[in-house]
């Protein structure tokens, strides 16, 4: 048992899992890890790190506007929905339409199970996607797309961007955060820039840098980058 009264033999496991995120390549890599994970991710993840992560963004999407200035939708999509911690944050903002997408089965049905603080589920619907392929939703569908847990690791470039922005409705706000390290390293940047010149997005984004983790001493990366930018 560790200080905190925890099975250390927990510990041993949920920081192997934590590797294998930072490490996953391809789409079965991540539906095996989150398969393994989902059961136990709020308690051994979540709640031992002090993630606010979640929070955070949640915040920015709602402070730049939410889902309220697009064309015709009022709907999020939360991209990478994991156990739906966004979801819920979300809700308490008073965001009340959610969606929630993730490529891992065992995830959603967590997320499923997910209230806000006024007891309302925190997703309308749970949709399993794969982001190297093209997703089953119409264009236009959100109002809003956020995302914290799918440019965390790596393993998706900026051009899974290209469905994100497909399923936005007209000038839907995205707030899309991605690990500081890839922002530039993986072209992420350059893809945003190029997405401006082309008229897929208004502007460059506003790159908001916030904290992942409330406490955590591990070597994994502690800030992220936001990029807030809206769809043309």
């Amino acid at each position: 048992m560790n200080a905190e009264g925890k099975d250390s033999g927990s510990d041993d496991e949920a920081n192997a899992l934590l590797r294998r995120a930072y490490s996953v390549e391809t789409p079965d890599d991540s539906r095996g890890l989150y398969a393994d994970w989902a059961d136990t991710y709020d308690e051994d993840f979540i709640a031992a790190t002090g993630y606010v992560y979640h929070q955070n963004v949640a915040r920015l999407f709602v402070e730049a506007g939410g889902a309220s200035g697009a064309a015709g939708s009022a709907v999020v999509a939360d991209v990478g929905c994991g156990t739906g911690l966004v979801g819920v944050a979300l809700v308490d903002l008073g965001e009340a339409l959610v969606d929630g997408l993730d490529i891992s089965p065992e995830m959603l049905a967590v997320a499923a199970t997910k209230q806000g603080a006024s007891g309302q589920p925190a997703y309308r619907s749970l949709i399993e996607v794969d982001l190297t392929t093209r997703v089953d939703i119409a264009d236009d569908t959100y109002g809003g797309i956020i995302s914290t847990g799918a440019f965390t690791h790596g393993h998706l470039g900026p051009e899974a961007l290209d469905e994100l922005i497909r399923i936005a409705a007209p000038n839907a706000l995205a707030a899309i955060g991605i690990n500081e390290d890839f922002y530039v390293e993986r072209g992420f940047e350059q893809w945003l820039s190029d997405a401006v010149d082309a008229g897929r997005i208004i502007a460059m984004p506003t790159i908001e840098k916030v904290e992942i983790y409330g406490e955590f001493s591990g070597s994994h990366a502690a800030r992220s980058s936001v990029a807030l930018f809206r769809v043309r």
